[in-house]
Order: structure tokens, then sequence, then C-alpha cells
């Protein structure tokens, strides 16, 4: 997806989600850092693994560039190394051996021939690595995602054919995180659409499958760095900006 907008100088809040992100700048340098500490960093390209709290990324001005959510179950064949070795980290994409000159391409190119280029790199990536993900861990991220994180790990294992502890070192391995972690950030993303749709936060507690209103805002508060309050009267997570494609 291609982004080009203007903004004052803000901090975007990266909320966390089920894709492994891949940001390419065609401007200046990514900002970016984690809500619950370490340093900040200056990247023009950045891969960014599945994670908990929000990363912080620091803008001004114009921002121009690409941006790819990637299945963390895809990894292995598009980056070249599994999820889980990138959980909680933002890292330069050049460690990954992507070649040096397709940035340079992307910043001499129309929008157009920019999406062609990264379709045809991400199409060689997979043509040269015959890795497929095991069918019993593509099956459980699709019931995590088709019960929006409600579902019981114990049931989740049982209907895949593994025990918790496989299941659980499976998880590990391919996306750095527990089951448990990774349906609570399909959970908070459906309860994030609810509230953006403009539903009420007790209805939302009650849709999204949380205890109550006061589960809701400690997830909340854990996943973005926000009380829901604050998220409710000014939203800039980066997920949500305007984004434009030629």
């Amino acid at each position: 997806m291609g982004y080009d907008f203007t903004s004052t100088e803000t901090v975007h809040h990266g909320v966390p989600s089920l894709g492994v992100t891949v940001v390419l700048s065609l401007a200046d340098p990514i900002d970016c850092g984690w809500l619950d500490g370490g340093a900040r960093q200056q990247l023009d390209a950045l891969v960014s693994g599945l994670h908990t709290t929000p990363a912080l990324i620091h803008s001004g001005g114009r921002q121009q560039g690409l941006e790819l959510s990637i299945n963390p179950l895809s990894a292995r064949r598009l980056l070249g190394l599994p999820a889980g070795e990138l959980a909680g980290a933002m890292i330069d994409v050049n460690h990954l051996r992507w070649p040096a000159h397709l940035l340079d391409q992307l910043w001499q190119s129309t929008w157009s021939r920019r999406f062609d280029l990264v379709a045809a790199f991400l199409t060689t990536r997979i043509d040269q690595h015959s890795h497929r993900p095991r069918a019993d861990m593509v099956e459980a991220l699709a019931r995590i995602r088709q019960a929006r994180g409600t579902i019981p790990i114990a049931d989740l294992a049982r209907d895949v054919g593994l025990s918790r502890r496989r299941l659980s070192t499976l998880f590990d391995l391919e996306t750095g995180l527990s089951p448990k972690q990774v349906a609570r950030i399909v959970r908070f993303n459906h309860a994030k659409d609810l509230v953006q749709s403009g539903t009420r936060p007790s209805d939302v507690a009650a849709m999204a499958g949380y205890s109550d209103q006061a589960h809701l805002s400690r997830e909340w508060k854990s996943m973005t760095g926000w009380t829901l309050r604050q998220s409710r009267a000014d939203f800039p997570i980066l997920q949500d900006m305007h984004l434009l494609e030629e």
C-alpha cells in the first residue's frame, strides 16, 4: 500500500496487528521506536515483527512510501527467516539481504511502477523459496481470526490436532508470540474496528468478548498507549492514516 501525506510534528502509534510490517520510505528516514522503551532509530526501510505494545513513529512534513503487511507464516519465503525471529523488533530491511537497488528504483519511479516493482520482487522471492507453512498452523491462525480472538486455546489445540505445548512451540517459532497473545491482538483489532465505527465502549466490550468495559480499557491502554477516551478524541494510529494510491 502506498502512502503520501503531510502532517505537523506528531507521533503516530503503530498498534499491534497480525502482520509483519515492511515500510519503505521515499522521503526522510523513518524515525521509530517503542512506547515501552529502547533507543529510537532512523531507517530508510524497516521490517517489524509481531508485537503487543505500540510502535512509535515520529513524523513531520511530507511522508511518502510503501507499506507491506505480510502474513507471519509467509515470512520465511518473503523475508528469508521466520517471523518468530522478528517479534518485538524493528530492523533495517538491508539486514534481510533485500537488493539495495530496489529502494533506488522506487525513489525514481512513478506510483504505478513502484507497485509493479514490489510485486515483481515479491513474486521472485516466492519462486526462489520452496518453504510452505504447516497446514496445522495455517488452520490455527484461520480459526483465531474466524473467532475474532475469542477461541479458548485448549479448543484451538484440539481442533488442529496438537497438544497445547506443541501448539505453543510452533506459535513461538512462527510468530514469536504465544497463541494467547496472537488471540489478544486479533480481539483488540476487532474492538478497534468497532470503536472507529462509532459503537459505544460498553457495547464494544460485550461484542468483542471482553469481560467488561474495564477489561477493554486495560487492553486498549496496553495495545495503543492511550486511554480509550484519548483515542476516540484523537486517533493518530499509523495503520489508520489516510493512504493514497496512484
